[in-house]
């Protein structure tokens, strides 16, 4: 899973933790099988900061095997869009309790290599193409991964990203 992927996941998962319904990747008419709030994770837009030869963190012993490894990282500067789709029934007031879960998401149940920066929300308004209402909404954040290069020290494992438990 690349880079991008494990964070819109990482911070879909923690949406649902939450008890809030979440969609990393959506086609047209998705959200019309929600019956309850949802939000829609997606990229407004990304910058790649700092390559893996030149952001060496340095060693640390492989719990598994005992070997020394180097680590690498590599920082993301990301703008997630948090689309909010409430169902009639819930109004605008569904997008406004979705927003408050939201923000307590963004203060205490993110992956440590998320950082967030800035939250920002338009308001809520009736979409006719969704049949819902829709806050739309975005996220300022770092994210920052980390990989193992081999024995060999000439190949480096996949970026994890910080915090995020693979096992």
């Amino acid at each position: 899973m690349n880079g991008l992927e494990q964070v819109k996941a990482a911070l879909s998962a923690a949406l649902e933790r939450a008890g809030i319904a979440a969609q990393a990747a959506f086609s047209p008419g998705w959200v019309r099988s929600y019956s309850q709030p949802v939000v829609a994770v997606g990229l407004r837009q990304g910058e790649s900061r700092g390559g893996a030869l030149s952001s060496y963190l340095g060693q640390r012993t492989d719990p598994d095997t005992q070997l020394c490894q180097e680590v690498y990282g590599m920082r993301l500067e990301l703008t997630l869009s948090l689309d909010i789709y409430c169902p009639p029934r819930d109004g605008t007031a569904g997008c406004d309790s979705v927003l408050e879960a939201l923000h307590q998401i963004i203060l205490e149940g993110l992956p440590s290599g998320l950082k967030p920066m800035e939250l920002k929300w338009e308001e809520a308004a009736w979409d006719k193409d969704t049949a819902m209402f829709l806050r739309r909404g975005s996220l300022a954040c770092s994210a920052y991964f980390v990989a193992a290069a081999s024995e060999d020290g000439l190949l480096l494992s996949d970026f994890i990203l910080k915090g995020v438990v693979t096992k």
